[in-house]
């Protein structure tokens, strides 16, 4: 009777643990499926299939599909908010921080483009997760101006219009990352990141920076 209960004990200490791990199993059911499909062709069965998880519990976590594509644009918004804190932050080697930031930026589109594509193309139509997408980039491109500022303040930049460089380049990282990452086929990501060095390099700090 002893061997029973412990048992039992354990069979719904498992089962809440699953509950518990419903949600995030559902965000990695989502980003695994983008890896092969795009965003329009996956169905909230084939998310619920793949993460083990019941329609019920589902909504449990989420409203829909949108929702959780919303969640997920979170998890990725966080690393976009601090792959650049080196170059962000005062740095004796601008340039070489620079660097690092654009290297560490490509990584993240390597390993999420698909799902920053598919954000980017439910954007276009959905005017609640447009604006959640125009706001990460607003800060990204907030966040470029100030450490273009400082470094026109410190003679290290002639840039004349610090907050319309700074939205140049973001965008154009956006969709040059998306159209090399985004989908398949995929671009080389040493040739990518050393093409966006030489854009913002000599952009910001001139030709011979970029050496």
């Amino acid at each position: 009777m002893l061997l029973l209960t412990t048992r039992q004990s354990d069979l719904q200490a498992r089962r809440r643990e699953h509950r518990r791990n419903a949600r995030r199993r559902l965000l990695d059911a989502a980003h695994g499926l983008l890896e092969e499909q795009r965003w329009a062709e996956i169905s909230l069965d084939d998310i619920t299939s793949a993460a083990d998880v019941a329609r019920t519990a589902f909504y449990r976590h989420f409203e829909d599909r949108q929702h959780l594509l919303m969640a997920m644009l979170d998890d990725v918004g966080l690393e976009l908010d601090h792959v650049a804190d080196n170059w962000m932050a005062p740095a004796d080697d601008p340039v070489s921080e620079l660097r690092t930031s654009l290297d560490r930026l490509t990584t993240v589109f390597v390993e999420h483009g698909r799902l920053i594509q598919a954000i980017s193309d439910t954007a276009r139509h959905d005017p609640e997760i447009g604006a959640l997408y125009d706001r990460l980039a607003d800060r990204l491109l907030t966040a470029t101006a100030r450490r273009i500022e400082a470094d026109v303040a410190a003679g290290r930049s002639d840039i004349t219009e610090p907050r319309e460089v700074a939205r140049a380049l973001t965008w154009m990282n956006e969709r040059y990352l998306l159209t090399s990452f985004g989908h398949p086929p995929f671009s080389d990501r040493a040739a990518v990141t050393e093409a966006l060095a030489t854009i913002w390099i000599r952009t910001l700090y001139g030709p011979a920076a970029a050496k």
